[in-house]
């Protein structure tokens, strides 16, 4: 899987790379049982064949797309730490962090409905998400919340430091016609994707059990 994902990335006009970008929109509105390859094939713009030959099956393409964004997401924060590495002020690199993030989810809001979708159906069939994809990739995003939040933690308590904040994130980015309702717009209008990505990035240091000091 990681040898066709590589491919994927070193050729991203590419028929293998076209249909997995299509799986992801896919899933997203659909989900796993709702979803099929020839609706897939279609919006990819190649036939069925074509599509089993590249990704064999859907499972094995379901599983694609989540090892996709999880390495995404890890590569999107691993470059704001190296941008940050050199700061002096810890809270201030995992801010940057988080600002970053919420970048990513807004600028792909396919990736928020993925996820929430995924999080909803919780099917047990495919538990090697969670066991092969989720879980090591928390393990990283763990190690650089009790590197750089400031203060020593547990596991636990880096855990449940990610995922309040994959929670707020995931939530206000769906851009719901509850979300939209209660806060007057689309979190993706310039205006309040500004205020929204504000108050994400302040409500960090509060989960993090730090005050928000400049000299930090």
């Amino acid at each position: 899987m990681r040898t066709a994902l590589e491919r994927v990335r070193e050729e991203p006009q590419s028929t293998k790379a076209r249909i997995l970008a299509a799986a992801e929109e896919i899933f997203a509105a659909k989900g796993f049982a709702g979803a099929s390859t020839r609706e897939i094939a279609d919006k990819a713009g190649v036939n069925i064949s074509s599509l089993h030959y590249h990704w064999e099956s859907k499972e094995t393409l379901y599983f694609a797309v989540f090892q996709n964004v999880y390495d995404r997401i890890v590569e999107v924060i691993r470059a704001a730490l190296e941008k940050r590495r050199r700061s002096k002020r810890q809270g201030e690199t995992i801010e940057t962090v988080m600002g970053t993030l919420f970048d990513f989810f807004a600028d792909h809001p396919t990736i928020p409905r993925l996820l929430v979708r995924r999080l909803v159906e919780n099917d047990e069939g495919h538990a090697d998400i969670e066991h092969r994809v989720l879980v090591p990739a928390w393990k990283v995003f763990g190690e650089w919340t009790r590197a750089y939040g400031g203060v020593r933690r547990s596991e636990l308590d880096a855990n449940l430091f990610m995922l309040t904040v994959e929670g707020a994130i995931l939530f206000l980015l769906l851009d719901s016609p509850h979300v939209t309702t209660l806060l007057g717009g689309s979190v993706r209008s310039p205006e309040l994707r500004g205020r929204v990505r504000e108050y994400v990035i302040r409500l960090v240091p509060t989960l993090l059990g730090r005050r928000e000091r400049k000299d930090r």
